[in-house]
């Protein structure tokens, strides 16, 4: 009974050595069971992409990115496919956006801006630079 039960976890331990090894003989790109190899980051990744959001404008003119939770989620990504999504709906749903957007911002924010920019993200994340910005909407903040 000892020696059947000292057989099975060998065997189970050599299954699940052989199952994490097999990541080693499959190609790197083959993402699937039984472990993942991750290729998301084994391959590169360009620096450039394309952006939606909001800006605040301030009485003096600065202008500054809004954070996610005022178009409702605190998720980012989220928050890039509720901008996304008012793009490509088109000028009712940028309007009722904006206008959305306007009762949540910070108490020094008068105007806010939809744009879309061309951007490098290491640029902005490293040297706070944004990029070509395309205006998309603009409203008013409520007084």
């Amino acid at each position: 009974m000892v020696a059947a039960s000292l057989v099975s976890r060998v065997l189970i331990s050599v299954a699940l050595l052989g199952a994490t090894l097999s990541a080693l003989h499959r190609d790197p790109l083959d993402d699937g069971f039984p472990i993942s190899t991750y290729p998301m980051f084994a391959t590169k990744r360009g620096t450039q992409l394309e952006m939606i959001y909001g800006l605040g404008v301030t009485a003096s003119g600065e202008t500054r990115p809004l954070p996610s939770d005022v178009t409702g989620t605190g998720e980012v990504l989220q928050a890039a496919v509720v901008y996304e999504d008012a793009v490509h709906a088109g000028s009712k749903a940028l309007a009722s956006l904006c206008a959305t957007i306007a009762t949540r911002v910070a108490s020094d924010i008068v105007s806010v801006r939809i744009v879309q920019s061309n951007l490098d993200a290491i640029e902005l994340l490293v040297h706070g630079k944004r990029g070509n910005e395309r205006f998309r909407w603009a409203c008013q903040v409520p007084k």
